[in-house]
């Protein structure tokens, strides 16, 4: 474990010396927490991150021989858009993700047909606590603002995504599409896992600029970092 010598800032780093390494040695670790999960309850949750940087590990994922119709997936943000569009994490995760033995997972998304997103936040938020009230898993990512799932640093909703105390809520992107859903921190927090995959030495300055930062609304991933138990456990490669 690491802690900020300046702040208090927890996490645990794990540096590979290529991405192919990273996302055996990631799934592995992934497939393991979500068997002790469903070994001591019957089910595990997974909640995943979109974009480009997770395909590679989705597609490792599914292709691990694991009784995966126990494992219920979700994201860890979502874009208002059409779910067939290129920019949905939904179209992302089912082209990438729930495939081979994994299209067997029970999958959960965060769209509906709400031409809104904050008019289903209701109905998302009874899904989740239908779902499960605690994650096991999660998957972050982290964009060049330091942003993590939908905190954007500075959005005008992202106190009440850092404090609320439901599952999900609407914040506004500050780049497009801006209308999105995310998990809340509490919820994201209430995971036995946290893992941040990033690649590329930009990210990892980004992310080493923010372990030295307390302000978590300047780097929202700060947000993940203040509390020992569940730990932020970095795997980078470049």
């Amino acid at each position: 474990m690491v802690k900020s010598s300046e702040q208090t800032n927890y996490y645990t780093l794990s540096e590979f010396p290529s991405k192919d390494l990273l996302v055996e040695e990631l799934s592995k670790k992934i497939v393991d927490a979500l068997q002790d999960a469903v070994d001591s309850k019957g089910y595990a949750t997974l909640a995943v991150s979109g974009g480009s940087t997770p395909k590679v590990l989705f597609q490792r994922l599914s292709e691990i021989y694991f009784p995966w119709e126990k494992v219920r997936v979700t994201l860890v943000d979502e874009r208002w858009v059409d779910p067939q569009s290129e920019q949905s994490n939904e179209k992302l995760v089912r082209s990438h993700l729930l495939q081979n033995y994994a299209q067997e997972a029970r999958f959960v998304p965060l769209k509906t047909n709400g031409m809104f997103a904050n008019d289903s936040i209701v109905s998302l938020n009874v899904e989740l606590e239908k779902l499960s009230h605690q994650l096991d898993v999660v998957v972050l990512g982290m964009g060049l603002d330091g942003h993590t799932a939908s905190f954007f640093p500075n959005a005008k909703e992202l106190k009440n995504a850092l404090q609320t105390e439901d599952f999900v809520c609407s914040i506004t992107a500050n780049v497009e599409p801006k209308e999105r859903v995310t998990l809340s921190r509490k919820y994201l927090l209430s995971s036995q896992n946290i893992f941040l995959h990033i690649e590329g030495k930009e990210k990892k300055e980004v992310f080493f600029k923010a372990t030295k930062i307390s302000q978590m609304y300047q780097y929202p991933i700060v947000s993940m970092m203040k509390q020992e138990d569940p730990i932020l456990e970095v795997y980078y490669a470049d």
